[in-house]
C-alpha cells in the first residue's frame, strides 16, 4: 500500500501589499515567432486592443478586444521580412492609431496605415539597413511625432561586427517623413528610447547594445544634430533592452537595462550630466528580454516589470524610491515571453500584462488580467487583511508505481484562487507540471494544482518536495512539505494496490522473489524463470470474474502468477507463460473472484534476461469500492476499530496488510499510523 502523505505548515508572513495579483494567463495564438507588442485602441471602440508582430509569418496580427479584456477575431495583416517589433503612431495626423515595425531581413521599417475602424494597409517601407528596433516620440520637439530606427551600418565593410546607426525619421503629420542625420552606437543595439539625460532641454538618446557589450550615449546639440557617442561598457555583461527614467528621485533621468547574457538587471543613476554610474544589480532569471517601468505598487516611485526569454518564472522588482531594489514577485508567464506591454484591458482601473511569446509551441500573445485580492475581517490598516490559504492534509494511494499524479491541495478563506509554487524538488526521480513540462530548478509556478511525479525505478523510500499555496498575495503563502513514500514492489510484502483498467509495469531494477510458484498449474504455457518480478494486488469489491493479462508488454516476454491469502501464507491459484492470442505473453482469466478477498498478481520474465516496461490489463467486476486510504486495511472508506483491531491480531508478525510501514514487523508504528490517520478517508 503506499502513502502520499502532505504534512503542512500555515505561516502568515508579514502582509505587504505592495504585492499584486493575476489571474492565470489566457494564450491567443498568433503567426511564428512573436516577439515584439503595442497597445492602443486600434478599432476606436473605446477599449485597448492589442498587436503582436510574428517573424516567421512576416505579418502583425491585431487581437480586438471585446470590451471585457478578451480578445477576438485576430487578424493579419502584412508588414516586411521578419518584423521584430511593433510601435503605434498616428502617421498622417487623423486620430487614429497606425502601425510601425523593423523588418528585420528585409531592410526595410514598414508604416501600415489604419482606416479608422482596426484595419490596416501596407503604405510605406522607409529603407533601413537589417532595423533591429523602433520607437516613437517627438525627437526634434516640433510637434509632430517622429520615428527612430535602430539598423545595421550598410555601408560598413562588416556591419554585423561594426558600430550601427540610430536613424532618426522627423515627420510631418501628412504621413510623410524626413530622413535625418543618424548617429553612430554600438554593434547589434537591441533596444532604445529618448529622453534628456542632460538637461539641456534636448533630447537625447540611449541605446542598449548587445555585441559591443556597451550602452550607447547619443547627445543631441541641437534640435536634429548629435555629438559622438559615449560608450558605457557593461562586459562581461551584454545589454539587451533599456528604460530611461528618474529612479532615485533626484530630478534627472538614469538608465535601467537588462543583461541578457547573465541575466541580470542594471540602475545606472546620473549625476545629472549624463555621467553614469552603476548602482543596482540583481539577479533575474534566464535571457531576460524585455521590462516595464511602472508604479506598481502605488507607493509614488517606479518599479520593473521583466520579462524572459528562457524562462516561466517572470519578475516585479519594487523600488525603494532610491534606485534599489528593497522586494521582488515573481509570476508564472509561459512561452518564452518577449516584450511586455502594460494596459487596463478590463476597464476596472487596474493594468494588466501583454507579452509577445517567442516559442514554436505556443506563438502569439498572453494576456494576464489584474484584480482584485478578496479580503477577511480582522487585523490591518483598514480593519481587515488578505487571509493566509488553508493547506491540507492528503493521504491517497497511488495507482502506479510508475508515475504518481498529484493534486496539491488548498483552500482559500476569502475565496480567491489559489496558486500554487514549488520551492523544493525530490532528490530523485522526475517532476513534471500538468502540462508535461519537467520542473528542474525552483521556485516554478504551476499552472495549476496538478503535478505528475516519476520515482527513479526500484527506489524505495521517502522523498520529499515542497510548494507554496498562494492566496492572492505572494507574500502570503503556506509553505507545504509534500513527503512521498513509494515502496517498490518488488517483494509481496510491498505489493502495489491496482485497480481495473491498464497498469503500468516496470521490472528494470527488479530483483527475483524467492517466492514458491507450481508452473504445473499451467503446464504447456512456457511458464519460465519469473525473472526480476514484481508484485500487485487487487482488492475484490464484488463476487464475478477477473481476467488479467500481459498481452501491452512488448518489450520483454512477460509470465503470470496469481494468488490468494496473505504475504505470510500465498496459495496459488492461477498461472500462465504463453498465451496465442496475446502476441506470445500471458493471459489469466478467474472466473470464481470472491468477494472480500485479496489476490496477488505477480508478474515476471520468461528468462533471466526477460525485464523492461509496459502495461498490464486488469477486468474485473464494475462494482467500486468505496474509496479507501492509508491504513484503511478493510476497505471499507474510513480508519477506524476493525483497522485497529487487524494490527493487533497481527502483532508480531513479519509480514502481512497490518505492517504499514513495511519494516518487516508488525508493531506500535503501525498501531500509531492507523491512529494518526483515524476517520473518514475523505476527510
Amino acid at each position: 500500500m503506499y502513502l502520499l502523505h502532505l504534512f503542512y505548515t500555515i505561516g502568515l508572513a508579514n502582509i505587504a501589499f505592495s504585492d499584486v495579483r493575476f489571474d492565470t494567463e489566457i494564450q491567443y495564438p498568433a503567426g511564428g515567432n512573436s516577439t515584439g507588442v503595442c497597445t492602443a485602441d486600434f478599432d476606436n471602440d473605446g477599449d485597448i486592443d492589442v498587436a503582436i508582430v510574428n517573424r516567421t509569418s512576416n505579418t502583425v496580427t491585431v487581437l480586438y478586444n471585446d470590451s471585457t479584456g478578451a480578445f477576438i477575431n485576430p487578424t493579419d495583416f502584412a508588414t516586411g521580412v521578419n518584423p521584430r517589433y511593433v510601435e503605434a503612431i498616428d502617421l498622417d495626423n487623423d486620430g487614429d492609431v497606425d502601425l510601425c515595425t523593423p523588418d528585420y531581413y528585409g531592410h526595410t521599417t514598414s508604416l501600415l496605415e489604419n482606416d479608422g475602424l482596426g484595419n490596416f494597409t501596407l503604405v510605406q517601407q522607409l529603407d533601413t539597413f537589417t532595423p533591429a528596433f523602433v520607437w516613437i516620440d517627438d525627437l526634434d520637439l516640433d510637434g509632430h511625432e517622429d520615428i527612430i530606427v535602430l539598423h545595421w551600418d550598410g555601408d560598413a565593410k562588416n556591419p554585423q561586427n561594426s558600430p550601427s546607426n540610430m536613424q532618426p525619421f522627423y515627420g510631418n503629420s501628412d504621413g510623410t517623413f524626413e530622413r535625418g542625420s543618424f548617429a553612430h552606437v554600438g554593434v547589434q543595439p537591441r533596444a532604445g528610447q529618448s529622453a534628456d539625460v542632460n538637461g539641456d532641454g534636448l533630447l537625447d538618446v540611449v541605446v542598449a547594445d548587445i555585441y559591443s557589450q556597451t550602452i550607447s550615449v547619443v547627445l543631441a546639440i541641437g534640435k536634429r544634430e548629435w555629438e559622438e557617442r559615449i560608450s558605457i561598457p557593461m562586459a562581461p555583461g551584454a545589454p539587451r533592452y533599456i528604460k530611461l527614467g528618474d529612479f532615485d528621485n533626484d530630478s534627472d533621468i538614469d538608465i535601467a537595462a537588462l543583461d541578457k547574457l547573465r541575466g541580470y538587471f542594471w540602475i545606472l543613476t546620473n549625476d545629472g550630466n549624463a555621467q553614469f554610474t552603476l548602482h543596482e544589480t540583481i539577479k533575474v532569471n534566464d535571457a531576460p528580454h524585455s521590462m516595464v517601468v511602472h508604479d506598481i505598487d502605488k507607493d509614488g516611485d517606479v518599479d520593473f516589470l521583466i520579462t524572459h526569454v528562457g524562462s516561466e518564472s517572470q519578475f516585479i522588482l519594487y523600488s525603494d524610491g532610491n534606485a534599489k531594489i528593497n522586494s521582488t514577485q515573481m509570476l508564472a508567464i509561459t512561452g518564452g515571453p518577449a516584450e511586455v506591454r502594460i494596459a487596463d484591458f478590463n476597464s476596472d482601473g487596474m493594468f494588466d500584462i501583454v507579452t509577445a511569446c517567442t516559442n514554436f509551441s505556443h506563438p502569439g500573445a498572453n494576456v494576464l488580467l489584474q484584480r482584485e485580492c478578496l479580503v477577511c475581517d480582522g487585523l490591518g490598516d483598514h480593519g481587515e487583511f488578505v487571509c493566509p490559504p488553508i493547506t491540507n492534509d492528503i493521504n491517497r494511494q497511488s495507482s502506479s508505481y510508475t508515475s504518481i499524479e498529484v493534486e496539491l491541495q488548498g483552500e482559500s478563506i476569502a475565496g480567491n484562487s489559489l496558486s500554487y509554487i514549488v520551492t523544493s524538488l525530490p532528490e530523485t526521480g522526475d517532476v513534471k507540471d500538468s502540462t508535461g513540462t519537467r520542473i528542474t530548478s525552483v521556485p516554478y509556478y504551476l499552472p495549476n494544482s496538478y503535478l505528475k511525479y516519476t520515482p527513479e525505478f526500484g527506489f524505495v523510500g521517502l522523498e520529499t518536495l515542497h510548494y507554496r499555496v498562494n492566496d492572492c498575495l505572494l507574500s502570503n503563502e503556506s509553505l507545504v512539505s509534500f513527503q512521498i513514500n513509494i515502496p517498490f514492489p518488488d517483494e509481496c510484502s510491498s505489493a502495489q494496490q491496482i485497480f481495473n483498467g491498464y497498469v503500468d509495469v516496470s521490472t528494470m531494477f527488479a530483483t527475483n522473489s524467492f517466492d514458491e510458484y507450481d508452473s504445473t498449474q499451467c503446464e504447456g504455457t512456457n511458464l519460465g524463470e519469473m525473472a526480476k518480478d514484481v508484485w500487485f494486488f487487487y482488492y475484490a469489491c464484488e463476487s464475478g470474474e477477473l481476467r488479467i493479462d500481459s498481452c501491452g508488454i512488448d518489450s520483454f516476454d512477460a509470465d503470470i502468477v496469481v494468488y490468494s491469502g496473505s504475504c505470510c501464507g500465498l496459495k496459488q491459484i492461477a498461472c500462465n507463460g504463453d498465451t496465442q492470442d496475446c502476441g506470445g505473453n500471458s493471459s489469466i482469466i478467474i472466473d470464481q473472484l470472491v468477494a472480500g478477498t485479496e489476490y496477488f498478481i505477480r508478474v515476471g520474465g520468461t528468462y533471466w534476461d526477460s525485464f523492461g516496461t509496459g502495461e498490464i490489463f486488469i477486468d474485473g467486476p464494475s462494482v467500486s469500492c468505496i474509496d479507501s486510504c492509508f491504513a484503511d486495511l478493510t476497505y471499507d472508506g474510513a480508519v477506524n476499530v476493525s483497522d485497529f483491531l487487524i494490527v493487533l491480531d497481527n502483532w508480531g508478525n513479519a509480514c502481512g496488510d497490518a505492517d504499514l510501514n513495511i519494516d518487516g514487523i508488525v508493531n506500535v508504528v503501525d498501531l500509531l499510523a492507523v491512529i494518526g490517520t483515524w476517520g473518514s478517508c475523505g476527510d
